[in-house]
C-alpha cells in the first residue's frame, strides 16, 4: 500500500509537523551531547538545498500528472458528445436507447468523482458506469448488421474513444508519487530539520524560526500530496466540461 493511501491527508500532514519538531529537538539534543558537532553549517545548506531539488521534482511530477487530468476532463466530455451526436444515425428506438443511456452515463461520471473521497460509493458508480459502457456497445452490436459500414465506422470509433478516456482517467486518478520517492522526500525533510537544530553555542531553541520552518515544509508536504491524491485531495480537476455536457444533453431530445 502507498504511504499516502495509509492515512488521511490531514493526518499525513500532522504526522509529518510532529515528526519534523521531533528532528529540530534531537538535533538540538545531540548538539549539546556530541562533540565534534560545532560547525555543520555546510551540510546545512547542502542538505536543504536536496530538499528543495526534491520537492521541486515532485511538484513538478503532480503538476504533470494534474494537468493530463484535467485534459482528460476535456477529451471525456468529448468523447461523450460524439458519440451522443452520431447516434443520430441510427432508427428507434435504438437512437433513443442510446441516449437515454448516455444522458445517465454523463451523470454518473460526474457523481463518481464529485464522490471521489468516497471509496465504496466511487466503486459503486464505476461499476455502474461500466454497464452502461457494455449495454451501449450490445446495443450498437444489435444494430450493426443494418447500419451502412461509414456509419458503422465513426459510431465504433466514437465509443471506443468513449470507453477508452475513462480507463485512461481512472488510470491518471491512481497514478501518484511512489513510496520511494516520497519516503527520500520525507527523509530529506526530517534530515534538514535535525541538523537545523544543531545549536551547539546557545542554549536556548529555535523558538519562532523552527516554528516557521516546520509550518512552511509541512505545508508545502500537505500541498504536494494534496494536488497528487486526486482521489481523495480538495485539489481537483474541475469537472466544468461534464458539467456543461451534461446541460446541453438535458436540452437536446
Amino acid at each position: 500500500m502507498r504511504i499516502v493511501e495509509m492515512m488521511p491527508t490531514w493526518g499525513l500532514a500532522m504526522g509529518v509537523l510532529a515528526l519534523l519538531y521531533l528532528s529540530l529537538e534531537a538535533g538540538y539534543w545531540l548538539s549539546h551531547r556530541k562533540s565534534g558537532m560545532d560547525d555543520v553549517s555546510a551540510l546545512q545548506a547542502s542538505v536543504l538545498g536536496l530538499v528543495a531539488l526534491l520537492l521541486a521534482f515532485s511538484f513538478s511530477m503532480a503538476s504533470d500528472r494534474y494537468t493530463l487530468r484535467r485534459d482528460l476532463v476535456v477529451k471525456e466530455a468529448n468523447a461523450i458528445g460524439t458519440f451522443y451526436l452520431r447516434t443520430d444515425f441510427f432508427p428507434e428506438p435504438t437512437r433513443g436507447e442510446m441516449r437515454t443511456r448516455l444522458r445517465r452515463y454523463t451523470d454518473i461520471r460526474l457523481e463518481g468523482y464529485e464522490a471521489a473521497g468516497e471509496p465504496e460509493l466511487f466503486e459503486q458508480l464505476l461499476q455502474e458506469s461500466n454497464a452502461l459502457q457494455d449495454e451501449l456497445w450490445s446495443l450498437l452490436k444489435g444494430v450493426a448488421p443494418q447500419t451502412p459500414t461509414a456509419v458503422l465506422t465513426l459510431s465504433t470509433e466514437a465509443l471506443n474513444d468513449l470507453i477508452d478516456v475513462s480507463e485512461e482517467r481512472l488510470a491518471s486518478a491512481r497514478n501518484i508519487i511512489p513510496n520511494t520517492i516520497f519516503a527520500l522526500l520525507l527523509v530529506g525533510m526530517l534530515g534538514s530539520a535535525m541538523l537545523l537544530g544543531f545549536r551547539p553555542d546557545t542554549r536556548n531553541r529555535g523558538g519562532i524560526p523552527w516554528l516557521i520552518f516546520v509550518v512552511i515544509l509541512t505545508a508545502v508536504m500537505f500541498t504536494l500530496v494534496d494536488l497528487d491524491v486526486p482521489l481523495r485531495g480538495r485539489i481537483r480537476s474541475d469537472q466544468k466540461p461534464l458539467r456543461d455536457l451534461q446541460q446541453q444533453l438535458r436540452s437536446m431530445p
